[in-house]
């Protein structure tokens, strides 16, 4: 099959992605709506889908990488920059306890809470070469998910039977016995025991539909072998822990409020759900996108997330192992959270959390890590470093730091003292902090 790629840049504007695709087929067209939507989410991904026999792979850049905006079979070093800055999670979440951070990205990507102990299993983000090593642990990720679910999870139903006897065992059918007039037996009924799970009926429906369907988008390569034994392997242990799972499902009411209600009990049965949406090609439905057709949705592959916090943690990661601050706390593995009221009559608790806290000379200031491309002053920039000047007055400081990952055409210089002309006490200090090629 034919392949063609494309790629945008991040916050692009739909027009401008629809017009690459004005004479396309209706097909193609609706593919192109559900990545648009994940545009204007602030998402940066990948996305890929089969339409009219040919592979569509969609690129959506982090804004730091500029991009020609449009198809692009050769472009290698797009997809280099694109990797690099994928592989920057995968490193990040194997120093640090961060296993909630994948709700906080508003994506799909894999929070590898679920890893293996074994180091030959572990996602090994050095040895990344293309996007398909990402996908591919994606639904090895999801899997595992599932092992470790059912590997625990036993549920049996009663399954109410009549019968009759001559002597008395079990509970009386009242009604029976009376309007029989064959009184030599009695009638009773009794509750036979059935190992049944919809949990597990559910996710043997979806390993099938992936074995039979999305297994094939992959090329036989070794890492794609190795999904289809354990997507095997997990199936045959599923009919054989749940002998009594006879009943049929279909998935397309895998989005529907009845199916999703079955896994709101606890924080394990919703990370069941969404590896379930992971595998079934829904994961992009998950925050309430229920009502597009969903038999389209069978051959896209998708890995996509929000950049913003994935940019905190790379700043806090390279500001801890250099020499310029004492100290460097961050919200997940520290408490560096103040409350303020407004007085005198509003009793209301407010929240200041600055990204990050850092330590100098004894001193602690207020950061945040800013997702932008600094250049000139903006409403934006003044709104940014009045939240900054509030975090830093409540802990009794006089600076703060915002922290960027680019600058064009600014005049501001970096790590130098800034202040208001009417604030002489307050004093701000830029810095740009690139993200590192690994």
């Amino acid at each position: 099959m034919n392949n063609k790629t494309f790629f945008f840049n991040e916050n692009t504007k739909k027009d401008v992605i629809k017009k690459h695709f004005k004479k396309k087929s209706n097909l193609v067209n609706n593919y192109i709506e559900t990545i648009t939507k994940m545009v204007s989410g602030n998402k940066i991904g990948y996305f890929q889908f089969l339409a009219d026999s040919i592979f569509y792979k969609f690129y959506i850049m982090p804004k730091i990488y500029k991009v020609n905006e449009g198809e692009c079979n050769g472009c290698e070093e797009y997809k280099k920059e694109f990797i690099n800055f994928f592989k920057h999670y995968y490193r990040l979440i194997n120093v640090y306890n961060i296993n909630n951070y994948t709700d906080k990205l508003g994506g799909n990507i894999s929070d590898l809470g679920y890893k293996s102990n074994s180091k030959k299993n572990m996602f090994a983000y050095a040895d990344v070469e293309d996007i398909d090593d990402f996908i591919i642990h994606n639904y090895m990720d999801a899997l595992r998910v599932l092992q470790n679910f059912f590997t625990k999870h036993k549920k049996q139903m009663f399954l109410e039977q009549e019968f009759k006897s001559q002597s008395i065992k079990h509970k009386l059918n009242l009604k029976k016995n009376i309007l029989n007039p064959d009184k030599s037996y009695i009638h009773q009924t009794k509750k036979t025991p059935l190992i049944y799970s919809d949990i597990a009926l559910i996710s043997t429906v979806v390993l099938k539909e992936f074995l039979n369907k999305k297994i094939r988008n992959f090329s036989n390569t070794y890492k794609a072998l190795q999904i289809k034994k354990e997507l095997n392997q997990l199936s045959s242990f599923l009919k054989k822990r749940f002998p009594d799972n006879k009943q049929d499902f279909n998935i397309k009411d895998l989005l529907s409020r009845g199916i999703s209600k079955k896994f709101e009990k606890n924080n394990d049965y919703r990370n069941v759900y969404k590896a379930l949406l992971k595998l079934a090609s829904k994961e992009h439905y998950y925050n309430g996108d229920t009502f597009l057709e969903l038999e389209k949705e069978e051959n896209t592959i998708s890995l996509f997330f929000q950049p913003e916090k994935l940019y905190e943690w790379i700043v806090y990661d390279i500001l801890v192992k250099n020499n310029e601050f004492e100290e460097v706390l961050k919200d997940e593995k520290d408490n560096i959270v103040k409350h303020y009221f407004l007085e005198p009559s509003i009793t209301k608790k407010y929240e200041s959390l600055p990204d990050l806290i850092v330590k100098k000379d004894n001193k602690i200031y207020p950061m945040d890590a800013k997702w932008k491309i600094l250049n000139k002053k903006t409403s934006s920039f003044d709104n940014d470093l009045f939240k900054l000047r509030r975090d830093a007055m409540i802990r009794g400081s006089n600076k703060g730091y915002l922290v960027y990952p680019k600058s064009e055409n600014t005049d501001f210089s970096f790590d130098k003292e800034y202040n208001y002309s009417f604030d002489k006490e307050f004093k701000f200090e830029l810095k740009i902090i690139n993200i590192p090629t690994l």
